[in-house]
């Protein structure tokens, strides 16, 4: 199974009972060095190199990028790849031009046996396997190069967490440094949601079938339970979790899991596992997790309140176009600013404004008067309408309608939307008066007022929507501004007695309304008392 140096016997690579023969399963014999995986250039421009293989993944092509970067004219920039992956060693066309071949037989992704001879453009490459002993210089040197790639790792980590303040992209750049460090398979990034559930919001692995397969829960489990990092160097045969299928679903060598502390909460963990027959992770390797878990989490924690501020100031300005300010900070403050579609049954207030002969006054009346008119008009009243912690729903044309009660349930519903009717004649007398100081034209409103049960939230698709309150009540309060003349304000039965003694009105006959079969029974506001 080994190409033997010159008077020197081969040295077997150990093959496992019930193996498919198709996989090569690196585990050398007792007492020897450990396997070394090589691609030997037959011919081409790099003939007679011999590469060695040490990544889960190598890219070979003209790419500078490449581990392996050959000469070859005929090779794609990245042409394929060698990746030793749980269920054996594969080679993978990376969609190159020329196309790769094994053994003569072109292949998009097929295993590795010994010996076998891969061909990228005009280049002839021999994959080998094989068992060599290396000296402690060696062994030292390589030392020395991993601890100081986690190093470096650490202070890039250290780096993202003042760089990188999108939590989806900086959880994806986690991830992906924590298995190239580590030289894992694959390895997730879970959090706890809302609900205190933890839950993977990062995922790497180096195949589709390594991604599926599970994670160990139960390793996950022992982590938050016992509250320290785990690391099992024999993911098979550790009795702690014999018999788990998630252990079983892939030939594991080795698993590290740590907690990503939040002061003294655990908020999420990092684990990470290797193939079988790749060299299995050290205690040292678990500390150093431990301490990237570290700075992972300062990197998250920024993140997620970078992402709570660009939320909250989204959810504010939406907000603030139909609420008042003191109304926007009160939602933000109880967090109920989810803007979904849907809607809930609420008692509110409506009320109904709309300017007398408006029709007529845009006969009148040069366009751009009547649009400034309208500027100064509408302005005024959202002013008095937020003043009152009413919610402006919207302008129909010459018309507002405010609900008072939502989306922050309110018992003042009908005193702050009568109050607001006041308020609104009142600074509409006053506009009046500034106009016609200015020769510009006068306008006089009506006001419909009811209260009752409504559906109020957020109506519409999901690509517009708006904030409104649907229903036959909310039909009724429009009907009855309907009924008013100038500066009327007209309240129903059920905002009458909710008022209670603070309102003093004028009973009226009641009124037939379009589409009721009874008369509704209505009041002429005529003050208020103010709030004891």
């Amino acid at each position: 199974m080994t190409i033997p140096a010159q008077n020197e016997p081969a040295v077997p690579v150990k093959v496992e009972t019930g193996v498919p023969p198709n996989r090569i399963v690196l585990t050398p014999p007792k007492n020897m060095g450990k396997p070394q995986i090589m691609l030997t250039v037959l011919a081409g421009p790099e003939q007679g190199q011999i590469f060695k293989i040490a990544r889960p993944t190598t890219t070979l092509g003209r790419s500078n990028t490449c581990e392996i970067v050959l000469s070859d004219p005929l090779c794609s920039r990245q042409h394929a790849q060698i990746i030793l992956g749980m269920g054996g060693i594969t080679l993978k066309d990376m969609g190159s031009t020329n196309g790769t071949t094994l053994n003569g037989v072109r292949v998009n992704e097929s295993p590795l046996r010994n010996l076998d001879v891969i061909s990228v453009g005009s280049t002839r490459l021999r994959f080998s396997v094989e068992v060599s002993k290396e000296t402690q210089d060696v062994k030292n040197l390589k030392i020395d190069e991993i601890a100081h790639k986690k190093l470096m790792t650490l202070y890039e980590v250290g780096n993202i967490v003042n760089s990188v303040l999108e939590l989806k992209t900086l959880l994806s750049i986690i991830m992906a440094m924590a298995i190239k460090v580590m030289q894992a398979n694959r390895g997730f990034l879970l959090l706890r949601d809302k609900s205190g559930a933890l839950k993977p919001v990062a995922t790497h692995a180096l195949t589709s079938m390594e991604a599926q397969a599970p994670y160990s829960q139960t390793i996950v489990d022992t982590v938050l339970k016992e509250r320290v990092p785990v690391l099992v160097l024999d993911a098979v045969g550790d009795i702690r979790f014999a018999n788990r299928d998630s252990l079983k679903a892939l030939p594991l060598s080795s698993v590290i899991c740590v907690p990503i502390w939040e002061r003294d909460n655990i908020v999420g963990v990092i684990y990470v596992d290797k193939a079988e027959g790749t060299s299995t992770f050290s205690e040292k390797d678990m500390y150093f997790l431990s301490a990237f878990a570290n700075q992972a989490a300062v990197a998250i924690t920024n993140a997620k309140l970078f992402d709570d501020v660009r939320r909250e100031e989204r959810l504010r300005t939406s907000l603030q176009r139909y609420l008042s300010p003191n109304l926007v900070d009160d939602m933000i403050l109880q967090n109920t600013t989810e803007l979904n579609l849907g809607g809930a049954k609420k008692k509110v207030s409506i009320l109904f404004c709309d300017i007398r002969g408006f029709t007529t006054l845009t006969e009148k009346q040069p366009v751009e008067t009547v649009v400034s008119l309208l500027n100064e008009y509408f302005s005024a009243m959202s002013e008095v309408i937020f003043a009152n912690h009413g919610t402006l729903d919207k302008f129909i044309g010459d018309a507002i309608m405010a609900i008072y009660g939502a989306p922050l349930e309110s018992k003042e519903n009908a005193y702050e939307c009568v109050k607001s009717a006041i308020e609104m004649r009142n600074k509409l007398a006053q506009l009046n008066a500034q106009w016609l100081s200015q020769n510009r034209p006068q306008i006089q409103v009506g006001f419909g007022i009811n209260t009752g049960e409504a559906i109020v939230g957020n109506i519409g698709s999901e690509r517009r929507m708006e904030y409104t309150a649907i229903g036959d009540m909310v039909n009724i309060a429009s009907r009855v501004e309907g009924e008013t003349e100038s500066n009327q304000i007209f309240i129903t039965e059920e905002t009458y007695k909710q008022l209670g003694n603070l309102v003093t009105a004028k009973k009226l006959a009641p009124v037939k309304l379009k589409g009721k079969t009874v008369a509704v029974q209505i009041y002429e506001v005529i003050s208020l008392a103010p709030k004891p």
